[in-house]
């Protein structure tokens, strides 16, 4: 350093517009980066069930105005994954101009309602074309009683599948009462107490029973101490009153 202090003034003035242009260098670099390095392909992978590739291309394309280098896949995979029957994306970028979208999609408990979806992990979700969609259970529960309806349907639902059997409907009242309709158009009324171990009585006779009926069976009755009831099919008959039958509703309360 001389003695009037202008040896370091260069070098610190040079430092500074290196400092000054990185910013400016990086900016003009991300608005132009996508002519630099377009992204030409949106590859999409998935069951493609519910989901379309045209539908994932849609939601993420507005997304992909950096390029290659400036693709911000955080907000790609939150896009995507804002897709009603979308569960899971996974997103990366492959060099040269290619970014890859793997899906998972929603697999469908039941419907909740008229206009509203479970998935196999107890999620609420809304989704087009719900009243064209088959092959799973009707629920009919009000909010608070949802998680009892997906612990009761997932213990049960082995038992049917042994059977070749499922549910079509699955009511529960505000008092925790539950009442069910099979695949084969029995209605099987629960109750509100020991509903684990009147389920698992009515399995030890229920294969037996459809075996041995000689008549269609409309409706059975588990709300019985020791056993449960049984009304045959009758086109003539009315439907009957499920709170009056048991000898046990009339002791315990049970609806």
């Amino acid at each position: 350093m001389n003695p009037n202090g202008r040896a370091w003034v260069l070098p610190t003035l040079i430092l500074a517009l290196v400092a000054l242009a990185v910013p400016i260098a990086g900016l003009m670099l991300g608005r132009g980066a996508g002519a630099l390095a377009p992204l030409r392909w949106i590859e999409v992978s998935g069951s493609f069930e519910r989901v379309t590739a045209e539908q994932v291309r849609a939601a993420v394309t507005p997304a992909l105005g950096g390029g290659f280098f400036f693709l911000p896949l955080d907000e790609v995979r939150t896009r995507v994954q804002e897709l009603s029957w979308v569960e899971k994306a996974q997103v990366r970028k492959r060099w040269p101009d290619v970014l890859e979208i793997q899906i998972i999609e929603r697999s469908v408990l039941a419907k909740l309602g008229t206009d509203r979806l479970l998935d196999e992990q107890g999620r609420v979700f809304s989704a087009e074309g719900l009243s064209m969609m088959g092959g799973v259970p009707q629920f009919e529960a009000g909010e608070a009683r949802v998680p009892q309806a997906i612990a009761f349907y997932t213990a049960i639902r082995p038992d049917l599948q042994g059977l070749g059997l499922d549910l079509t409907e699955l009511r529960i009242s505000r008092r925790g009462s539950i009442e069910t309709v099979l695949s084969n158009g029995i209605e099987v009324i629960v109750g509100s107490t020991d509903q684990a171990d009147r389920w698992r009585r009515f399995m030890v006779g229920l294969r037996p029973l459809m075996e041995q009926s000689a008549t269609p069976i409309a409706r059975i009755d588990l709300r019985y101490t020791n056993g449960f009831a049984v009304l045959p099919y009758s086109p003539d008959q009315a439907p009957a009153d499920p709170a009056g039958a048991p000898p046990e509703q009339a002791s315990t309360g049970d609806a």
